[in-house]
């Protein structure tokens, strides 16, 4: 719907571009027709009937979505509506002058029905390419504005991974998991070092691509989860599922990690036993399902995984898959929780970033 600020101005145009046209009128009667008065009301009659024909043209437009027709069929329906209303307010102009004693219906000549008719669609038309082009450069506006707002999502949502990736307190809990390995095990120090670098490189060069391959980031995956065992030792379990076809299916970077980092957060992180957790990937219905369970109980959805971060990778799928994803959070047994996200599917090979 218009604001109320556009309705007014779109009548204040309306009113002062039917006036012009009126006075315009007034001034052909004056200098042709020596100021008949019959033939002021007649002109005010057509200016009349070009504003009450332009306003439903609007109002139709509206209603059947006039503005989203291809160029082509919106050109052909508004000259045909241009066309019958112009020939109807010639119609009813001219029977005016009839009923006013100026012309008799004997006198009307088709030539002049016909050149009077042409000048009306030249009108209405040139009122319907102003009015067109206005809106479509009120609908490039707001769809620049909606894009430059997802843009800035997109950016608040790459910093707020990287911040959730590289804060202080994973990154020394990390270095002193390692630290701690460099003694004990100087191999698996060295391993976890590699992972570590792997996972950070990826955090930060990964805001190139707006999608990566299932296979990438389960990959990344990988290092995180073998960097959080360190910390957790035997109270993490982690076991995954993968159907066939999923490693080449599209997905936002940091798009199954942040499930995971979730359940490790509020899940595993909060029993004192620990927990596992279950990764799962299928491919149903022309959609990626990932299903992330955990052992633990569903708390405050506020402090848990469907939260800010779950929003903005929901706005990253719309952006990068065209499409819309779905998450959903349920207590699906007396101790476990499950988060199901599902996106689009589509394969990382076939798109073009």
């Amino acid at each position: 719907m218009p604001s109320t600020r556009q309705q007014k101005w779109y009548w204040v145009c309306q009113l002062t571009g039917w006036a012009l046209y009126f006075l315009m009128g007034l001034f052909i009667s004056f200098r042709f027709y020596k100021g008949s008065s019959t033939m002021y009301g007649i002109q005010f009659t057509g200016a009349f009937l070009f504003l009450v024909v332009t306003h439903g043209q609007r109002f139709l437009s509206r209603k059947y979505h006039w503005q989203e027709l291809p160029i082509g069929r919106l050109a052909r329906v508004v000259l045909l509506y241009n066309a019958v209303c112009s020939v109807l307010v010639q119609f009813i102009t001219y029977a005016q002058m009839v009923f006013t004693g100026s012309y008799t219906w004997k006198q009307m000549e088709f030539s002049i029905l016909l050149l009077y008719s042409v000048n009306g669609i030249m009108v209405l038309s040139a009122w319907s390419a102003f009015y067109f082009a206005f809106q479509a450069i009120q609908r490039w506006k707001v769809k620049e504005v909606e894009t430059l707002k997802l843009q800035l999502s997109l950016k608040e949502a790459e910093l707020e991974a990287i911040r959730s990736q590289l804060n202080p307190h994973f990154l020394f809990n990390s270095l002193n998991n390692i630290r701690s390995l460099v003694l004990e095990d100087p191999a698996k120090a060295r391993e976890m070092i590699t992972r570590l670098s792997a996972m950070l490189r990826y955090v930060i060069g990964y805001n190139r691509n707006h999608l990566v391959p299932v296979a990438q980031e389960l990959e990344f995956l990988e290092h995180y989860v073998a960097l959080e065992k360190i910390h957790f030792e035997e109270k993490l379990a982690f076991t995954s599922e993968l159907g066939p076809g999923v490693m080449a299916a599209a997905i936002p970077p940091l798009g199954i990690q942040l499930l995971v980092e979730n359940a490790i957060k509020h899940g595993i992180g909060t029993q004192v036993k620990g927990g596992q957790i279950h990764l799962s990937l299928h491919r149903q219905n022309g959609h990626l399902q990932v299903q992330v369970e955990n052992t633990g109980l569903l708390g405050n959805p506020a402090s848990g995984p469907g939260g800010i971060g779950i929003q903005r990778l929901l706005e990253r799928v719309a952006h990068s898959l065209d499409q819309t994803g779905t998450f959903s959070l349920a207590q699906t047994t007396d101790h476990g929780v499950t988060a199901t996200l599902t996106l689009p599917w589509k394969e990382h090979e076939n798109l073009h970033h």
